[in-house]
Formats: structure tokens, sequence, C-alpha cells
């Protein structure tokens, strides 16, 4: 599949194939470099679920790799599903949890 149909379809997926697609790529780059894509840097538990913080690695065009973040994630159970919840970078996870949940 071409790249550009790839991009254009992103819209139109729902939650779960979104996080399909996410293991894939992350799948996809530890076995180019075998090295993992991210790498998680603290837990907290909040609430109904966990506070994740996250260091993303993004591979430059000359091959080196770069770290980015951290990234906090909300990790927690829906209706039976795992769910995980984009929070930002932030200093504050616990606000930005309040803030993107209502509450």
């Amino acid at each position: 599949m071409e790249l550009r149909a790839i991009l254009e379809a992103l819209p139109g997926l729902e939650d779960d194939e979104l996080q399909r697609l996410d293991r894939a790529l992350h799948q996809r780059m530890e076995a180019q470099t075998g090295r993992p894509a991210s790498e998680v840097v603290e837990y907290r538990p909040y609430s109904d679920g966990v506070l994740q913080s996250e260091i993303r690695y993004y591979t430059r065009r000359d091959g080196s790799r770069r770290p980015r973040g951290p990234y906090w994630y909300f990790r927690y159970h829906e209706g039976g599903k795992q769910k995980k919840l984009y929070l930002g970078k932030t200093d504050d996870p616990e606000g930005a949890l309040v803030e993107k949940r209502g509450g």
C-alpha cells in the first residue's frame, strides 16, 4: 500500500483500528532497529486506571535516534476493553486528565 493512501485513510479509522495501527508501527520499528520505539519511565495508580509517562524515540534521516517527551497517557478499562488516553507533555498529568475527562 502506498504511504499516501495510508495517511488519507487515518481520519476514517475507529479508535480500536488506530490502536492496532499504533501497535503494528511500534512492532515494526522494534524489528527494524532492535530497540523499542517507546519506553515507559513512570507509572502512577490514579482513579480507575494508571497514569503512564513514556519517552518516544524517533529515528532521524541520518539513522540516529532521539528521545522525545516524556508524554503522559492514562490507561484504564471501559466496557471490557483497555483504553489509552493521551494527555500530552505536561507537568500536571492529573490536572490534564481531569480536564480531558470533564471532571
